[in-house]
């Protein structure tokens, strides 16, 4: 057992060259409670800023985040979720095709510990909306590339509201880095620049649901 917390950017490195043991090395014996946050989210983090900045590919960024959960599994219990308490998340693309971003935030969501529903691609809004409402989720994260796809987004917040459903929504994709005003357009509550925003975002969103007793 590590005598001492799990270095960040130790672990950073090992993701970045995906050297599974000497990731699982750093963790191992550690509490999930304890490296979750604050080895495994802030080393995600780190390279979604190298891909922003030029540094990490987004192969790596990918991969990063496929190793962090097959870490987080490794003992072969997948049956419980590693977050006790979290807020019902599920992600769609809207309309579009175009999976890349949306299964980065999959798996970037998960390496974390959270659940998320994929709902997958092509969903037009009034599905969206039933969906969400249906399933009684809390933050809706959706994936766009076109800008007609970006504006219909509008279209599922005000069906949210009708529906009395006060879901969060997370927009990102092309359009939203385009026009940095789209996502007030539409609006959403939050924008991702890149797939890697989600974890930088879901950070607010806890510490916004902790204040509120949620």
């Amino acid at each position: 057992m590590h005598a001492s917390h799990p270095d960040v950017a130790a672990f950073t490195d090992a993701l970045l060259s995906l050297d599974e043991s000497a990731a699982n090395a750093l963790i191992s014996g550690v509490s999930e409670t304890d490296y979750l946050d604050s080895v495994v989210v802030p080393a995600l983090v780190a390279i979604g800023e190298g891909w922003t900045e030029g540094r990490v590919s987004l192969s790596q960024v990918y991969m990063s985040g496929r190793l962090c959960q097959r870490l987080l599994t490794i003992d072969g219990s997948t049956d419980q979720p590693l977050r006790p308490t979290q807020p019902r998340l599920a992600v769609c693309v809207l309309e579009d095709s175009h999976v890349l971003g949306k299964q980065i935030v999959v798996h970037l969501l998960r390496a974390c510990g959270y659940e998320v529903t994929d709902w997958g691609a092509r969903l037009e809004a009034d599905e969206v909306v039933r969906r969400t409402a249906a399933e009684a989720i809390d933050v809706l994260f959706i994936s766009v590339l076109m800008l007609r796809s970006a504006l219909a987004v509008a279209t599922v917040k005000a069906g949210l509201v009708d529906a009395g459903c006060d879901a969060l929504v997370v927009v990102g994709g092309a359009p939203f880095r385009f026009d940095p005003g789209l996502g007030s357009e539409v609006g959403a509550d939050f924008v991702g620049m890149s797939a890697s925003d989600v974890l930088p975002i879901m950070a607010q969103i806890e510490r916004a649901r902790a204040e509120v007793g949620l």
